[in-house]
């Protein structure tokens, strides 16, 4: 069990000289490359190609997003979160410097997004972000400045929709922020590994309430009054719905073995989708702890396992997009939409995956309203539209 830490925190004005603030949107246009392809679902050969069913996905390759670069080191993408018409992306580099950026986009027009806010950091790494009327919350790890330890939470004002250098920080236990997420009056952020936690913070005052401990925190997600948390070695799902208790369940699940790796949680009504490195992708009832199905990691002949294992999955409708690191983007169907009100989502069957750069990393995916946000590590962002025919 973890172990309830009041702790209040200290709220650090963050210095400007450490931002980079970009909101020209002809000098941000140079990084957006516009597609207009379709890109086909290829199926494996160790997997049983459903003909209609992946025939009636189709997907065009709308932009290609190049990563920012900060003197002359290129970030990877690490996160997205999509709001209203707005998109959010965050971005580090791997390894022991701390670099990092966010990224917004307008998808107004959902056929050609625009970039029209960006902003680096000199000194911290983005590892999660989410987005709650005007602030832009970040959860990353910082090298040096007022922080006690790298682990924290930035909270970026903006205007008009754009990024500002108005921003202020909080510490957090353990090395590095990990995941972010808003709900009510409070924002919950996951921070780990070796000591991590699940932070509860007021949105009014921008002050820690409560920390709850939880070893290797990796993600967070809140739907309709639950709050998931996803950690890892091994994988281990809590939920909670109010962190000045224990949680109401606290499951442990097999994967998310590998250190200082990537898991997420999506909650859909009372089913979370998961995924959780070398134990793949998961859907889980929330209220029981049963695992509705699974999609394991892939074991391809040519990589390295490690290099295969799910660092995220999202789903929407009844069609679930899977990161799997070098191997890519896998899609998968299920019989009955994922946000049903049971727990029921019949079997999930793999169509295939999508083939971009052979030496591309995909690190995170995101599928909402029709559109899919691609995170490729060092090949940036791929922003696809995603048409389902019945």
């Amino acid at each position: 069990m973890g172990i309830l830490l009041l702790i209040t925190g200290c709220t650090y004005e963050d210095s400007k000289d450490r931002l980079n603030l970009e909101n020209d949107t002809e000098i941000l246009a140079d990084r957006v490359e516009y597609v207009n392809e379709v890109v086909p679902i290829i199926a494996d050969q160790n997997i049983p190609k459903i003909s209609a069913s992946a025939d009636s996905v189709i997907l065009t390759w709308i932009a290609e997003v190049y990563p920012p670069e900060i003197e002359n080191v290129t970030l990877q993408a690490t996160d997205v979160c999509i709001k209203g018409k707005k998109v959010y992306i965050s971005y580090n580099v791997r390894g022991e410097t701390f670099l990092g950026a966010v990224d917004i986009f307008s998808i107004d027009d959902p056929a050609q997004p625009e970039l029209v806010s960006t902003m680096s950091f000199n000194d911290s790494d983005i590892n999660g972000l989410y987005l709650d009327n005007d602030y832009l919350y970040l959860a990353g790890a910082r090298d040096g400045g007022d922080l006690t330890t790298p682990a924290m939470i930035e909270r970026v004002e903006l205007q008009g929709g754009l990024l500002t250098d108005v921003t202020s920080s909080l510490d957090l236990v353990s090395y590095a922020g990990t995941d972010v997420t808003v709900a009510g009056n409070y924002i919950y952020v996951t921070s780990g590994s070796e000591g991590g936690a699940v932070t509860l913070i007021s949105k009014n005052n921008f002050t820690i309430s409560e920390t709850y401990t939880i070893e290797d925190a990796r993600g967070v997600d809140t739907k309709d009054g639950d709050i998931g948390v996803i950690a890892g070695t091994p994988a281990r799902l809590m939920v909670f719905d109010d962190l000045t208790d224990s949680p109401i369940y606290d499951y442990t699940l097999t994967g998310a073995t590998i250190p200082f790796s990537k898991s997420t949680i999506e909650i859909n009504r009372k089913k979370a989708i998961l995924g959780i490195g070398d134990g793949g992708t998961k859907i889980i009832c929330l209220n029981t702890g049963i695992v509705i199905d699974s999609i394991s990691a892939l074991v391809l002949s040519d990589l390295d396992p490690g290099l295969t294992v799910t660092n995220s999955a999202s789903g929407d409708k009844d069609i679930i997009f899977i990161a799997n690191g070098e191997a890519g983007v896998y899609v998968a169907e299920s019989e009955e939409k994922f946000d049903s009100k049971d727990c029921d989502t019949g079997s999930l069957e793999l169509l295939g995956h999508l083939q971009f750069s052979e030496d591309e990393s995909v690190n995170h995916v995101a599928y909402k309203k029709d559109l899919l946000f691609i995170a490729t590590g060092l090949g940036g962002l791929k922003i696809l539209s995603v048409d389902i025919i019945d």
